[in-house]
């Protein structure tokens, strides 16, 4: 947060806060212009410090959340998150005050800011998936080339530059965060996962507006002073609700356990049919996995043998599918993957690696190779207005294909068939 006063009074932006006595009760605005007479007027060195002590507070709600072993993953990256950006404005008050030489504290200051924000989509996006995205180590190097930028072009001290990097950077990360949410949301379909969204959006937009003013408006302090004043409530509301996800999500889990199949430990039809979101979209994809002669299995090396069976193939899926991925147990040996938003083109690769991965699964009963091969049925939507159960067929009559054709194979229908679709 990188905002400050001249010995005047006025703003100087990108540095630390500093005022003199004729600010104590209001804001001095720029070449002795009015402050926006039509709004109250905030002090700003009050929101300033708020602000900080919001982010910290946030900080510690997410530190008692991982020392509570709330279940959800991503509260200790988020409570990095709060405080490195609550120590960049804390770092800057230092500046403010000669104890550390400008290029350090503006650089300093900035960096906390850039990775803070960036840890906080990093910690949203483990809240939903469990785990760390592929190339999040990008964030170590993403300051590493703002480093060789400033010392190169010095970029960082100038206040306006880095008041307007600051703030473009959160406003990306956090709309980044709130898509997060809307994708966790679709999947679970959480109470408290759409106020999330929507509060990480609103203050994305405020943070962009925010840089527009310090671009654009020649006045902008009070603007500012009400862009921070939004941040304030947003850090706390964010706080609650990602605390109110996990509460939610544990709530969900306790009432899902019956649900479950017991045998594989994966959804069986109730669970699949509370999974599913209430409106499928082009993309949206279902796998129906039938193991082949699984009746043999049973009458040759009895019951026990085909529940190893069975178990196996599910942990196997279960480790292929991808976090959004629906895995279900529809009776018998029969499986049922729903894949949202799976592009056209991986479908059958997809469905192949699932065919190869239970071909190669290495059973054996009582010294003797146990070979289970499987047929997979594939079927995608490729426009708006189909339905379940006409997507669920569709995927139905491919694996029939499948069995038809020799087994052991991935058959494909293209396209819910149009005198399926309803009227």
């Amino acid at each position: 947060m990188d905002i400050s006063f001249d010995l005047r009074g006025r703003w100087a932006p990108g540095s630390s806060t500093r005022f003199t006595n004729s600010d104590v009760h209001g804001i001095r605005a720029r070449d002795n212009q009015p402050a926006l007479p039509s709004m109250i007027v905030l002090d700003i060195a009050t929101v300033l410090f708020l602000y900080q002590s919001s982010l910290l507070v946030g900080a510690a709600v997410f530190l008692l959340a991982r020392l509570r072993d709330v279940p959800a993953s991503g509260f200790g990256t988020l409570a990095a998150a709060f405080s490195l950006v609550g120590l960049g404005g804390v770092l800057a008050g230092f500046g403010e005050h000669a104890m550390l030489p400008k290029p350090v504290w503006t650089l300093g200051s900035l960096t906390f800011g850039l990775v803070g924000h960036g840890l906080l989509a990093l910690g949203i996006e483990r809240l939903r998936s469990g785990r760390l995205p592929q190339g999040w180590r990008l964030l170590a190097v993403y300051p590493v080339s703002v480093w060789i930028v400033a010392w190169a072009t010095g970029f960082h001290l100038d206040n306006q530059l880095r008041a307007t990097f600051f703030h473009l950077n959160a406003a990306l990360c956090l709309m980044l965060a709130a898509r997060i949410v809307t994708r966790l949301r679709r999947v679970e379909q959480l109470p408290s996962c759409r106020p999330l969204a929507a509060v990480l959006a609103l203050s994305g937009a405020s943070f962009l507006l925010g840089a527009a003013a310090i671009l654009f408006v020649a006045d902008f302090v009070p603007w500012l002073a009400w862009e921070f004043f939004i941040q304030i409530l947003g850090n706390f509301a964010v706080s609650i609700l990602i605390y109110s996800v996990a509460t939610d999500r544990a709530e969900r889990k306790l009432s899902l356990m019956a649900e479950l199949d017991s045998l594989t430990g994966i959804g069986n039809r109730r669970w699949l049919e509370r999974m599913l979101p209430g409106h499928l979209r082009p993309g949206d994809t279902v796998f129906c996995i039938d193991l082949d002669h699984f009746k043999r299995i049973n009458d040759r090396f009895g019951h026990a043998a085909g529940d190893t069976v069975l178990v196996a193939v599910a942990a196997t899926l279960r480790n292929l599918k991808r976090p959004d991925d629906v895995l279900a147990r529809m009776g018998g040996e029969e499986f049922l993957l729903f894949l949202p938003e799976l592009r056209a083109s991986d479908a059958l690769p997809v469905a192949e690696r699932i065919r190869e991965a239970i071909q190669a699964i290495p059973f054996q009963h009582q010294g003797s190779a146990l070979g289970v091969t499987t047929s997979i049925g594939v079927a995608q939507v490729v426009r708006l207005g189909e339905n379940w159960a006409d997507l669920v067929h569709a995927a139905d009559m491919a694996l029939y294909d499948a069995k038809r054709d020799g087994r052991n194979r991935v058959a494909h229908a293209p396209r819910v068939p149009h005198d399926l679709m309803p009227a």
